[in-house]
C-alpha cells in the first residue's frame, strides 16, 4: 500500500511539473533583449580512425579558444528564444594550428531570481562552419550546449559554459572530429523596454 501511495504521489507531482508552462517555473527576465559576450576557454578535438599511408589510429589537439558573439531573444526581454550569430577562434601554440568557425546559435533562456541577482540557464544549439587556416580545409561545425549567466548590473553580465559538445566534419578529408569545449567570459545585455 505505502509503494502505491507513494507511486501516485509522484506521479502527481511529474505531472504536474510538466503540464505547467515555462513561465509558471521561471521568472520573466528583466534585461534587455539584445546582447553581446565574450569568452575564452578550451576546445579539444578527436579524431577517430585517421588512415595516414600505412599508418592507422587516432588524432587529437586542444586549442585556447577566444570567440565573440552577438544575438537578440524575440520576447524583447533576456528570455525565451535567442537567435545568435558567434564567431570563435582556436590557437594551439604547440602543434602550430590556427582555425575559427562562423556559427549561427539557436537556444531558449530561461530566468531565475536569486535575490539581487538574475540568472539564466540557457541551452542552445550551434550550426556553422568551421575552418583551418593554413588551407582550404572547411566543413560543417555542429554543437549544443548550456550557459549560465549571472547578472550583476542592469546589463553586465558574467557567463560560463561548462560544456559544448559537438562535431566538426571536413569535406576534403573525409574526416568528423568529435569536440568538447569549456568557457567562461563576460556580456552585456541592451535594448527593449
Amino acid at each position: 500500500m505505502r509503494a502505491t501511495s507513494r507511486t501516485l504521489i509522484c506521479a502527481a507531482g511529474a505531472a504536474a511539473i510538466a503540464s505547467a508552462s515555462p513561465s509558471a517555473l521561471a521568472d520573466d527576465s528583466s534585461q534587455g533583449p539584445a546582447y553581446v559576450q565574450g569568452a575564452v576557454g578550451v576546445n579539444y578535438w578527436d579524431f577517430p580512425n585517421i588512415t595516414f599511408f600505412i599508418f592507422s589510429g587516432s588524432y587529437s589537439w586542444s586549442a585556447f579558444r577566444p570567440e565573440v558573439e552577438v544575438g537578440y531573444h524575440v520576447s524583447g526581454r533576456h528570455d525565451g528564444f535567442v537567435f545568435g550569430l558567434r564567431q570563435a577562434f582556436y590557437v594551439d601554440a604547440l602543434q602550430g594550428h590556427a582555425a575559427g568557425a562562423t556559427i549561427l546559435r539557436l537556444g531558449y533562456d530561461v530566468p531565475f531570481k536569486a535575490g539581487q541577482f538574475e540568472i539564466n540557464v540557457d541551452p542552445f544549439a550551434t550550426f556553422g562552419v568551421g575552418y583551418i587556416f593554413d588551407g582550404l580545409h572547411a566543413g560543417v561545425a555542429a554543437t549544443g550546449g548550456l550557459d549560465v549567466k549571472v547578472f550583476l548590473t542592469s546589463g553586465l553580465y558574467v557567463m560560463a559554459r561548462p560544456a559544448e559538445l559537438g562535431v566538426q566534419c571536413f569535406h576534403d578529408w573525409g574526416l568528423c572530429a568529435f569536440s568538447y569545449a569549456a568557457q567562461a567570459g563576460a556580456g552585456f545585455a541592451f535594448g527593449g523596454r
